[in-house]
């Protein structure tokens, strides 16, 4: 929006240079994006400033809206023209209604419709301060009449339009909804069909404007004009707004439309460009006015709290201030007090709410006057959860380790849910159905994470990416035989695939179930949690290939090989674990108690025992650590061999065992008795036998 300064001074005194009115605007809200000097063709300058105005601020889309910014700005007054009186006294003898008949179908669309009628009138080119006007901002004069329009629509913000009365047939106006395919050619030129979404100003036959937007060539103003009906309404600004984009038309008058006119103001700008019509073109204007208002905008008031303005603020406005500033944007107040009610003007729709009443009083008053106060309350550090915790553990163990997070839908098919039930959830459970699912493949809340995992890899395969390790950490879903849901969160991982090229591992041999093992393990000890393995019979899972995983006597998982879903990836196997992460978390957080660093040595010892392949390392850990205490601390299996050297059905497990004492430094007169019947221990127990 442009305005030159020179025309805003015929409203309001400004003493400022124009640069400094640029930067008042500007830090009221009205951001000024350029300062420019024009010449116009008689060799005069003038001022012009570019504003950007927000789609709120409609308002300040004309000279006069700018004016009254720039008046409250600088406490200076305001002075308006008032054409409603003048133009009763210019009415002629002929009334308006015998020269045109108005009918408004959609009067949602058009909540006003205003016409005037001026008779013989002379069109011609227009006088030199009116085409010096509007030159200034950067419009091009056409000749009187359509100057007048496009003048009243800069200084009042409302636009209008001048129709040749005699190309109106049966000097009619309705206006209605376009008919289907009905053409329409635009004053720029385009040749439309439109639609029924679209609302027109027609005439007896034929639409002769796209409301709101532009006029069409049968019935625009020329040389040959005699007689005008102008036209000054309100349209709905969706309306516009649709209409101008699917047709591809924009103009000055769609981009205020909009943005919202003020419906009070239809008139005055109507009757100011009447009187300048037959002022600079002759004629006779018809008496009366059509004005088709059938619901009248009803007067709009606020309520406004000094308290509530005082502490948004951080300021001690009193009551008198603030009726000094809103009165200057043209806001009454009866009676100002602690409560009170602001009645708004026509032209303001945007001021709604208390909140913005306080907006227009700190913008009036300065935004540099607003004191920086700093809150009172104290900062409290950000809480962070044992689950969070436990969260944050898990992706660090599992990201280091090389895996892969994944995020996927918290809704499976049915059909793997109701296979994968069992991995949290009693046989006797139900799957929870969606009843709105996006497709059939997601038709049911998950059991298991291990589906989504599966599909992951089996698309990462499908484009050549191998091995995979790939883990997730989300909810898993299930309900009761009494509908109750259950929601648990879990931690579920996979690898599959061969070992990356590495001199660290063998080539060629792929992930098995001990790297997953490990790479639990590793999370545990991080956690100083004991894993436990115990026998497990899930569906989905391989059987001897497969284990449960407790920690302190409570089920928290499983761990093995995957049998379901295994089409998805091929011939490799697959290995993957699930765990509870509730009961993670429970036994993370039992209390642990500090223990100094001891002030005597270990003392180590190595056991290498040759036991039946049904033995587990575990039992024999186990075992070793009941018989050692409470000397022993650690036990550590590191190393596990099964071959042609050792005897068919047996293998060979070393571990290495350290012993100490927080009182005094072991001898090897206390720890090799210890040490003997640890051996003793295994020999009968076990079966075990003593490797050289």
């Amino acid at each position: 929006m442009k305005v030159q300064v020179d025309w805003l001074k015929e409203y309001t005194e400004i003493d400022v240079p124009a640069d400094e009115l640029g930067h008042v605007l500007t830090m009221a809200g009205l951001e000024i994006e350029s300062h420019e000097t024009v010449e116009l063709p008689d060799g005069e300058k003038g001022d012009v400033l570019e504003l950007n105005v927000t789609p709120n601020r409609g308002y300040c889309l004309s000279h006069i809206g700018v004016a009254r910014e720039v008046s409250a700005l600088l406490n200076k007054a305001l002075k308006l023209p008032d054409p409603l009186k003048t133009l009763e006294s210019e009415w002629g003898s002929v009334a308006v209604e015998d020269r045109v008949s108005v009918e408004n179908l959609e009067p949602e669309l058009c909540p006003r419709y205003c016409a005037l009628v001026i008779e013989n009138v002379k069109v011609g080119p227009s006088p030199k301060w009116l085409k010096d006007r509007l030159i200034a901002i950067g419009l091009r004069p056409i000749n009187n009449i359509v100057d007048i329009t496009n003048f009243v629509m800069m200084e009042y913000g409302q636009p209008l339009h001048a129709f040749d009365r005699d190309l109106l047939t049966g000097n009619k106006i309705i206006v209605r909804r376009a008919k289907k395919g009905e053409p329409f050619a635009s004053l720029d030129g385009s040749a439309l069909k439109l639609e029924p979404d679209a609302l027109v100003i027609a005439d007896g036959e034929k639409p002769v404007a796209l409301a709101g937007i532009m006029g069409g060539t049968n019935s625009q103003v020329s040389d040959s004009t005699r007689h005008i009906v102008l036209e000054s309404a309100c349209f709905d600004p969706a309306t516009v707004r649709q209409s101008s984009k699917k047709y591809g038309l924009r103009s000055d008058s769609s981009y205020r439309f909009e943005r919202g006119v003020d419906w009070e103001g239809v008139v005055s700008a109507q009757a100011r460009a009447i009187l300048l019509i037959k002022e600079l073109a002759g004629g006779e204007i018809c008496s009366g006015r059509v004005d088709i208002y059938p619901e009248k905008g009803k007067p709009v008031s606020v309520s406004l709290r000094l308290s509530r303005l005082n502490q948004l603020l951080g300021a001690s406005f009193k009551a008198k201030q603030v009726q000094d500033l809103l009165s200057r944007l043209g806001m009454e107040i009866a009676s100002p007090s602690e409560d009170m009610e602001v009645k708004i003007p026509s032209f303001r729709p945007d001021l709604l709410r208390e909140v913005d009443l306080i907006e227009e009083i700190a913008r009036i008053d300065g935004f540099d006057k607003v004191d920086t106060v700093y809150p009172v309350a104290g900062v409290r550090p950000v809480s962070i959860s044992a689950k969070q915790n436990i969260v944050k553990k898990v992706r660090e163990v599992f990201c280091y380790a090389g895996f892969s997070e994944t995020v996927h839908y918290s809704f499976i098919e049915r059909a793997h849910a109701e296979e994968f039930k069992i991995a949290f959830a009693e046989k006797s459970d139900r799957v929870i159905a969606l009843k709105n699912p996006l497709s059939s493949e997601y038709d049911t809340m998950r059991t298991s994470l291990l589906p989504g995992l599966l599909k992951t890899a089996a698309l990462n395969l499908s484009k050549g990416q191998k091995p995979l390790k790939l883990f997730e950490v989300g909810s898993v879903y299930s309900a009761d035989s009494a509908g109750v849901r259950e929601e648990k969160a879990v931690l579920s991982a996979i690898v599959l695939g061969p070992y990356e090229l590495t001199p660290w591992k063998s080539r060629g041999k792929e992930y098995d179930f001990y790297d997953l093992k490990g790479a639990l393990e590793t999370l545990t000890t991080h956690l100083h949690l004991r894993l436990n393995t115990c026998s497990d019979n899930r569906s989905f899972m391989v059987p001897e290939k497969s284990a449960g995983l407790k920690l302190n006597d409570e089920t928290l998982g499983y761990l093995g090989q995957i049998s379901s879903m295994q089409d998805l990836v091929g011939e490799l196997d697959v290995y993957g674990l699930e765990i509870d992460l509730g009961i993670l978390e429970k036994s993370a957080s039992c209390s642990r108690q500090f223990q100094p660093i001891p002030k005597f040595p270990e003392t180590y010892r190595d056991i290498s025992v040759l036991v039946d392949r049904t033995v587990t390392s575990q039992k024999a850990e186990d075992l070793i650590l009941k018989t050692g205490r409470p000397l022993i601390q650690k036990v550590e299996l590191y190393d596990h061999f099964e071959g042609k050297k050792i005897q068919a059905g047996k293998k060979s497990l070393t571990f290495a065992l350290s012993f100490q004492s927080a009182e005094r430094t072991l001898s090897d007169e206390e720890v090799n008795p210890l040490f003997e019947k640890i051996v003793e221990n295994l020999k009968s127990e076990l079966g075990a036998l003593l490797r050289e």
